[in-house]
């Protein structure tokens, strides 16, 4: 008897979690706003122009890391942007645990700003979609 009841209860149970519609995601929840993070972080571009290279993580929704296409809005003759595999060096705890890691990034070459005035420029992440979001870099004035 103690056999026929658990194997019930263990039909039961499972009929009822087959039976339940579990969504996913709460309905609201945000699926398509693209987010970016940018490491390092680039400072302001100093007035004589400089470059700097950083790893892009772009995340949409609840989806993270997410293929991007780069562009720079306006297509600005003082800077230039592509897409790049950043290499970075992780180091481990132990003795042996340090490894190289490689990120989608970009790399920005900006150069001289001889106008006097600050100047910005968005670079622009663009998911599978079209939506997108834009990280603007500051070059200083002279």
């Amino acid at each position: 008897m103690k056999k026929i009841f658990i194997i019930a209860f263990t039909a039961l149970l499972s009929f009822g979690m087959l039976s339940c519609s579990k969504e996913e995601f709460p309905e609201g929840a945000d699926l398509a706003s693209v987010r970016a993070a940018m490491t390092p972080e680039p400072a302001a571009i100093p007035a004589a122009g400089g470059s700097f290279e950083a790893a892009v993580v772009v995340n949409q929704g609840p989806s993270l890391n997410v293929p991007w296409e780069l562009s720079v809005d306006g297509n600005p003759n003082w800077i230039t942007a592509s897409k790049i595999r950043y290499k970075s060096q992780f180091t481990g705890t132990y003795s042996g645990d340090d490894v190289e890691v490689e990120h989608d990034g970009v790399s920005c070459t900006v150069s001289a700003n001889t106008t006097g005035k600050k100047r910005t420029a968005n670079l622009r992440f663009t998911v599978a979609d079209g939506r997108s979001v834009i990280y603007t870099v500051t070059q200083s004035a002279k």
